[in-house]
């Protein structure tokens, strides 16, 4: 029998870390394991690693627990993204000029050198323009050199709420749109689209579904008293964390392949 290849999703929180890996059966997604690590105060500060040994060391021990075949698929926080839409040129480009023009064109945008800059884009042909979304390359590449120091294999570095959308295709109809919330802020996700938004902008589904022009029942929330995000999950063994909801997003990364 084949080795399955762990897809571990990892979540990056400002006072802990949740994990959880899956692997893909004939028959939906298997929970293998989830881990729930403190960090220490000062660690984490708005989404940036500030002492990054402390938070190796922190994670040392989970991650000597993965197998040695696993695949890593790290969230980084949709608040320290920057979404834009470009107008494509009038010129057509190649695949290799348009990376090279969205550098340029986001570097005079956000008046920053263009190696300073990590960013994916999609193209609307029907709009005619370039979805990108850009991040502090220092600030991927530190997740980056985490991982290395832990040994970690990363398929991919997603934007957290985009992989809200991983949960979108075994929803039932009107579902078009994930959401999650903890005491601060929602992300939200549908097919070509997902952000950030604060408690105070959205009290409510209703309040969040009237921001994104939805209905609260086109929006599947997970959360406390809310949907459990395990319960997605074909094949799950007790024990389970005893506020699944916190999981959401780490079991959505480990399902997705977003930014491969």
């Amino acid at each position: 029998m084949a080795f399955k290849t762990w897809r571990t999703g990892v979540h990056i929180q400002q006072d802990r870390v949740l994990a959880a890996s899956l692997t893909q059966e004939r028959t939906g997604w298997r929970l293998r394991r989830w881990w729930q690590i403190p960090v220490a105060a000062g660690v984490i500060r708005d989404g940036q690693i500030i002492q990054p040994q402390q938070l190796v060391a922190a994670l040392k021990e989970w991650s000597q627990a993965l197998p040695h075949h696993h695949r890593l698929f790290i969230a980084f926080p949709a608040a320290r993204t920057l979404q834009k839409t470009l107008p494509c040129p009038a010129l057509t480009l190649r695949d290799s000029e348009q990376a090279s023009w969205i550098a340029s064109a986001m570097s005079r945008e956000l008046e920053m050198p263009p190696d300073a800059l990590c960013f994916d884009y999609t193209q609307d042909t029907f709009s005619r323009s370039f979805q990108v979304t850009a991040a502090q390359n220092k600030e991927v590449a530190a997740l980056l050199t985490l991982a290395e120091s832990l040994r970690l294999h990363v398929a991919a570095i997603t934007p957290d709420a985009s992989a809200l959308a991983n949960f979108l295709p075994l929803l039932d109809p009107p579902a078009q749109c994930v959401a999650w919330r903890d005491g601060q802020h929602w992300l939200w996700a549908m097919r070509h689209q997902w952000g950030r938004k604060t408690a105070d902008e959205a009290k409510s589904v209703a309040d969040l579904g009237a921001l994104l022009a939805l209905n609260p029942d086109d929006i599947a929330l997970f959360g406390v008293e809310q949907r459990d995000p395990f319960s997605v999950i074909s094949h799950c063994q007790p024990p389970l964390p005893e506020c699944g909801a916190e999981f959401t997003v780490a079991l959505a990364l480990a399902m997705g392949e977003l930014f491969e």
